[in-house]
This record gives structure tokens, sequence and C-alpha cells, in this order.
């Protein structure tokens, strides 16, 4: 059953500005830093971490976008009959966000590729090798799997309006605690994740391997939390009887 509704996800989206946008922004970006950074006198290390963190700020919002698009596409395509009437909306909500978390990996890997590759090739022998741009990048998607769950359901019980303002205030979380903001509470707030768990990956590859203790130390909040989503959202789509906005 959930196979079938993936598959019907993945259908529903094809050609759709949805999975297009998974390419091109892969594209533009890489070719932007690289760009920039082919004439920048930026030392390498900093060249890598300045990318992820501008990454890692845009990336909740991107995915309150995305987020919304897909609610919006199900709303126009039935006020959320489609949905409701299935034998498990469970199921098919479940698939929903699958679908969009599997996207962002396929994009997330892709810039890694993109943007390593390039990266190796304006600087000969880097110091970093592509797995580390690969692991920073799977890193990153680790740290947003809560955001996707979070905004899912405050897609369908609030709105599109309510999840791309939770994308935004998100990125505007992450960017602040690469500051000193957030240098003690950040472990906690899953809405810096996809900065900061990321540059504390490269920080530990590329300058301190003492650095280790500090990922050590995030990964049992991690798995509380990703746990508790989960639950939570299975919480939600067991018990969804379509929005308030379909009404």
């Amino acid at each position: 059953m959930f196979t079938r509704c993936l598959r019907a996800e993945f259908y529903k989206m094809k050609r759709s500005p949805v999975t297009i946008s998974h390419i091109i922004i892969p594209i533009l970006v890489s070719a932007v830093f690289l760009a920039y950074y082919a004439s920048s006198g930026w030392e390498e290390i900093d060249k890598i971490t300045a990318f992820y963190q501008a990454l890692g700020s845009a990336f909740p919002v991107l995915i309150g976008i995305f987020v919304a698009s897909t609610m919006d596409q199900e709303q126009n395509a039935g006020a959320f009959q489609n949905l409701l009437t299935l034998r498990s909306k469970t199921t098919a909500l479940f698939s929903k966000v699958v679908a969009l978390l599997l996207l962002g990996l396929f994009a997330l890997l892709f810039t890694a590729v993109l943007f390593g590759s390039g990266f190796n090739m304006i600087h000969g022998q880097s110091s970093a090798s592509m797995g580390v741009f690969v692991i920073a990048s799977l890193v990153m998607w680790l740290s947003a799997i809560p955001l996707y769950l979070i905004f899912e359901i405050f897609a369908f019980v609030f709105g599109k309006a309510f999840a791309i303002g939770a994308g935004l205030l998100s990125g505007l979380i992450s960017a602040l605690f690469l500051t000193g903001l957030g240098m003690y509470v950040w472990k906690v707030v899953p809405f810096s994740w996809a900065t900061k768990m990321p540059d504390a990956y490269l920080v530990y590859e590329l300058a301190d391997r003492s650095a280790l203790s500090q990922i050590k130390s995030q990964a049992p909040i991690y798995l509380i939390v990703v746990i508790a989503c989960f639950a939570g959202y299975y919480v939600f789509a067991a018990n969804y009887e379509g929005s308030k906005i379909s009404e």
C-alpha cells in the first residue's frame, strides 16, 4: 500500500515545479558559489564552511515552500477529498512527506557532487575529499527530517502561508544561530540544525577532531526529536479530517 501511494505521489509530482526545482536549484547554487570562489582569496576550509552555512540557511525556507506546494496541489485536486477517501489516509500522508524527503536527499547529494567536483577542479588537490561534501550534505538532510514533518502538519492544518512562514522563520533562526547567539542552545532547537549540524561535522573533519564530542552529545537529542516528530506526524495523519481552509 505504501509503495503504491509513494509511486502515485511521484507520478503527481512528475514535471511539477517542485520536482524541477530540486534539479535546477543545485545547479544554480553550485555554479554561483564556484564562480565566486574561482577568484576569491578565502581559505579552502572557509569556502566550504560558508557554502554549507548558506545552503543550510536556505534549506528550511525551500522545505516550507515545497511542502506548501504539495498541500496546495492536493487542495486544488479536490479540496482534499482524494486524500480523505483513500482506504488509508495515514499511509497516503506518510507517502507525501517521504516523497519530499527523497527529493530533498537527491537535491543535496546532487549539490554535493556538483560543488565538490567543481571545487576540486578549481583548487586541484583540495583539503576536502568528495566524501566530505557528500557526508556534509547527508548530515544536512538528516538534520532537516523534523522540519519536513513539522511543516507538513503546519501546511495541512493551518494552510500553505503558515508553512512558508515557518520555513522563513526557521531559515532566519538557522542563520542567527551561526553567531554566538546559539552557541549553547542550538542542540535543542531543531530549527537551527540545518546549519549547525553540518557545521559541526565540517569543523570535526577539516579543523578540530575534538569536535567529535559535540557531535556525540547531539546524537541522542536528535534521535529523541526525530522519534517524537514521527510519532506526532502519525497521530496527525491518523486523525486528519481535512483542513478548515478547504471549507
